[in-house]
């Protein structure tokens, strides 16, 4: 797999694992672990020999993938108020969270699961030091039900929207939904009105140039050279 060279695929190898040595040995805080362990990942995704994404790689080296992997590290810009990161499922977070003044709410809206397309930051962040990651096929995707998303069932979207509308206690709520998502904006405005406390949805829409990992190929047909991001705005309470 092409990934990337002989060479930083083993400078990749020593940094994860140096790095998990010092985080069991005690010779680093969560803070340095976590603000290093993203450091690593930054630094490995510079070098990747992909084209954006991790589903594929390239069958020649691209410029970028012959550059000699190298970590830079960046220590998170302080804020007016802490904050704490969460993770769990998302309704149980709203839950758990309690009362806030906004949700913010970006599911993935179709049936492309994360772990495909970012296979390799995730086992980078993961580590695989108590157990081996098992993959499959011919990129090395990760096999097992693992940290896929049940929003990329289109069946359960409804649900899942109902359910963290339900238990959240902010007083807004936003969510970014893709016009190409599991639900059209007439029905996910449906199951906001429903959870709206004056009766009301806000709708903004963008339209932005369809990305394209592989670029324009001749003969390939495409759905659409456009897609539309949308975002909608309730008052829950």
């Amino acid at each position: 797999r092409m990934f990337f060279t002989e060479e930083n695929a083993a400078r990749i190898d020593a940094a994860r694992e140096l790095l998990e040595q010092w985080r069991r040995a005690g010779e680093l805080s969560d803070r340095s672990y976590f603000v290093l362990l993203a450091a690593v990942i930054e630094a490995t995704d510079r070098i990747a020999n992909t084209a954006g994404i991790y589903a594929s790689y390239m069958k020649g080296w691209q410029v970028n993938a012959r550059r000699t992997f190298r970590v830079v590290v960046r220590q998170p810009a302080g804020g007016a108020l802490p904050a704490n990161a969460h993770l769990m499922d998302a309704a149980a977070a709203a839950t758990n969270i309690g009362e806030a003044e906004l949700i913010y709410i970006d599911p993935p809206y179709n049936a492309r699961q994360y772990v495909a397309y970012y296979h390799i930051p995730e086992i980078l962040a993961r580590g695989w030091f108590d157990r081996e990651p098992v993959v499959r096929g011919k990129v090395g995707l990760l096999a097992g039900p693992e940290g896929r998303s049940e929003w990329s069932h289109g069946r359960r979207v409804k649900r899942l929207f109902a359910g963290i509308l339900s238990a959240t206690g902010a007083q807004h709520a936003l969510v970014s939904f893709g016009s190409e998502g599991h639900l059209s904006a007439n029905a996910l405005t449906e199951i906001l009105l429903s959870h709206s406390a004056d009766g009301k949805v806000s709708r903004f829409a963008q339209r932005y140039r369809r990305y394209r990992a592989d670029g324009v190929r001749t003969g390939k047909t495409y759905h659409a050279d456009a897609v539309t991001e949308q975002l909608f705005h309730i008052r829950l309470r």
